[in-house]
């Protein structure tokens, strides 16, 4: 096998299982707050903790590549998962599990910076953004089914993490067998990610994955509530719709490579966000549940590429050696637009659920009006 393919290949994997781990969560709030017995304030505080912990280790992201390298980096980072996840399975407190979920928000964030850096370094035709994108997203749909059953089964929720245990010990081995890549130490070391981020097109295009996210958990967390008011849907229709909006968003993302590859980064990033904008339309005007059914589906499949393009722009307009820096940049305003744009859309959507969707319009421009500068300008890189 083609060692750049078989890095590439391993490097999927580790996002599937980091997505796998990451996204347990969010299925067992309720459990977990009748498990410790604790009030909705408190609980709240959990998801947040989680994403805090990975913005926080994005900042000295640099500094961890450059220390560890990639390939030991990445041992580590997911030895560091493998830890935190016995901390979640033991814990018999509530506080102890948050400690635990704060480590778990360090581990992944540091585990997702080395994994995308890792594919931005290797040779362009591996550098498939989107399809790595992909395997995140599966394992959001993936881990459904396995906290259903142990919820089903009424078995103690800490168990799952049994399964993560056993899945990344044995990713460990697989890790041994990725290529080593240099990360330039020498010349690095005078790229910060301060120093990048003055680059006004990194600037620009990392604002709009700021937006891009907001838009994107906007729609996920809101749009069942929505369709439940708004379409008079009952709670067991909603997860189904929701299901079909993951496998379509996921089958986007895995099959997006060549669509962006062959129409352009920049000439798809001019024109998703504006279908994204039509369903949002259909969805916001509709009746019936077809229409409900129909924005959802446009919604889910024109945003599907949209972070991969916005990463990958970015990832192959600096050079190599500030390709570690950059790596942290995305991930930066990845988890900034998931702590702050979340809890602003959270509040707009408890005065009227319609606003959630009405503020992505804006989200939405912005980004088309980078694409269409960039696309009409040479950037600078």
């Amino acid at each position: 096998m083609d060692k750049n393919l078989k890095n590439t290949l391993i490097i999927f994997l580790g996002c599937f299982l980091i997505s796998l781990f990451s996204n347990t969560l969010s299925p067992f709030i309720t459990t977990i707050k009748n498990t410790y017995n604790v009030s909705n304030g408190v609980i709240a505080m959990l998801p947040s903790v989680v994403y805090c912990a990975s913005f926080i280790i994005s900042i000295f992201g640099v500094k961890f590549m450059l220390t560890f390298g990639l390939k030991r980096g990445l041992y580590l980072s997911f030895l560091f998962v493998i830890c935190t996840s016995f901390v979640i399975l033991l814990s018999k407190s509530f506080y102890v599990l948050l400690i635990g979920y704060f480590i778990s928000g360090l581990a992944c964030g540091l585990s997702s910076i080395l994994l995308s850096t890792y594919i931005s370094l290797l040779p362009k035709k591996y550098q498939k953004f989107s399809l790595l994108n992909a395997c995140f997203g599966l394992g959001g749909i993936l881990i459904l089914p396995i906290d259903r059953f142990i919820l089903k089964n009424k078995i103690n929720f800490n168990y799952t993490y049994l399964v993560h245990i056993i899945a990344l010990t044995l990713f460990l081995v697989l890790i041994s067998r990725l290529d080593s890549i240099s990360i330039h130490k020498t010349t690095s070391k005078h790229i910060s990610t301060l120093t990048v981020l003055k680059n006004p097109l990194v600037l620009s295009i990392a604002i709009a994955i700021f937006f891009y996210v907001g838009a994107e958990i906007s729609t996920t967390s809101w749009a069942g509530n929505f369709l439940e008011r708004y379409y008079g849907l009952s709670r067991i229709d909603v997860p189904n719709i929701l299901l079909g909006f993951w496998i379509l968003f996921t089958l986007g993302r895995a099959l997006g490579d060549k669509l962006l590859e062959k129409v352009g980064q920049l000439k798809f990033l001019s024109i998703a966000p504006i279908i994204s904008s039509l369903g949002i339309l259909i969805l916001l005007l509709g009746k019936t549940r077809f229409q409900a059914v129909l924005g959802i589906a446009i919604i889910g499949l024109s945003i599907s590429l949209i972070y991969p393009a916005l990463q990958g722009y970015i990832m192959q307009h600096v050079s190599k050696e500030a390709v570690p820096a950059a790596s942290v940049i995305v991930m930066n305003f990845n988890y900034l637009g998931a702590m702050f744009l979340t809890y602003l859309i959270g509040l707009a959507g408890g005065i009227k659920v319609t606003y959630v969707f009405i503020i992505q319009f804006f989200f939405y421009a912005y980004i088309v009006i980078i694409a269409l500068k960039y696309l009409l300008l040479k950037p600078k890189s």
